[in-house]
């Protein structure tokens, strides 16, 4: 290991059962918050949980807040996927916060140094995808049937744009005694 000539550190080889156990933690940890949160809801807003990826060339794994946004949190903890600077950082915000706006602060910073969110669940509906993946999934869903509205797109077929719905007209059909159908649909 040429690394620990120009750098403190260390490491071991885990036992077979060690490493077992040792991959227990993860669990543990991904938990923490969510018990914490139980356990202290008197002075507990809510969980403010990102998956980001840092860049691969980026050193600087621990992130810096301005104290107007650390102020707003009770505890934050950090855990991630060695090598590949995917990291989960959960943010327990205090009771009485605004965790959408918080979270919009918290966003603008990582999107200033560069860092990728969501990493590693995807946009889902949560978020907006960026403008490469909206292309990428306009190109394989060019009806946009599999996954309407994902990354805060399109819910409407063949990705036209939202519009504000109207109420249309229903059709109600009634099924009779003995489970025939009508011979046809009756409108409402």
């Amino acid at each position: 290991m040429n690394f620990f000539k120009s750098a403190e550190g260390g490491f071991f080889t885990c036992t077979p059962e060690e490493g077992s156990k040792a991959f227990l933690h993860r669990f543990a940890a991904a938990g923490a918050a969510i018990r914490y949160q139980a356990v202290h809801a008197d002075e507990v807003e809510d969980i403010l949980a990102l998956d980001i990826a840092l860049r691969r060339n980026d050193t600087d794994w621990f992130e810096h807040l301005p104290p107007e946004i650390d102020s707003q949190l009770v505890h934050k903890l950090y855990y991630g996927h060695f090598m590949c600077h995917v990291f989960h950082q959960d943010y327990i915000v205090k009771k009485g916060v605004d965790v959408h706006a918080l979270k919009a602060q918290m966003l603008e910073l990582l999107q200033a140094r560069g860092a990728q969110y969501p990493a590693e669940h995807n946009v889902g509906h949560l978020y907006k995808a960026p403008e490469t993946l909206t292309r990428f999934y306009r190109q394989n869903d060019p009806t946009n049937s599999m996954n309407p509205g994902i990354g805060k797109t399109s819910k409407r077929k063949f990705w036209q744009e939202n519009t504000p719905t109207k109420r249309i007209n229903t059709v109600r059909f009634t099924v009779k005694p003995g489970g025939a159908m009508p011979a046809g649909p009756t409108a409402t």
